[in-house]
């Protein structure tokens, strides 16, 4: 079975065009972007800019929105930047938590996460 793959596009595909556009092209399975906007014509006009390949496009309006749709949609492998969108994405679906400065201090150069997110260990 050829896994799905799911892309968060803020913060993460807009943030590496050129890698999220050689992947979606080369993936050879369904690639669906899962996005937290409102827009959907600007987000595909988005996407046709950026010239990433996909087969389905959902637009998500509350934080746990994604995590609904990856089940929904039989996502297998997930990528964003935000860990709250990862927090109820079901057990068996791979997780990729793409770093930027919205997730890293690259001055500290550790992860920022909120107590919800977020558990330290010793």
């Amino acid at each position: 079975m050829i896994p799905t793959l799911g892309i968060d596009l803020d913060g993460t595909i807009t943030d590496a065009p050129e890698f999220f556009s050689a992947w979606t092209h080369s993936w050879p399975g369904r690639v669906v972007i899962i996005t937290y906007r409102n827009d959907r014509e600007k987000t595909i006009a988005d996407l046709e800019q950026l010239e990433t390949r996909y087969d389905d496009l959902v637009l998500v309006d509350r934080m746990d929105g994604k995590a609904a749709v990856i089940a929904e949609y039989g996502v297998t492998m997930y990528v964003d930047d935000q860990p709250e969108m990862l927090k109820n994405v079901p057990a068996g679906v791979h997780v990729m938590l793409f770093r930027n400065e919205g997730n890293f201090d690259f001055g500290d150069q550790r992860w920022m996460l909120s107590q919800q997110t977020g558990k330290l260990v010793c």
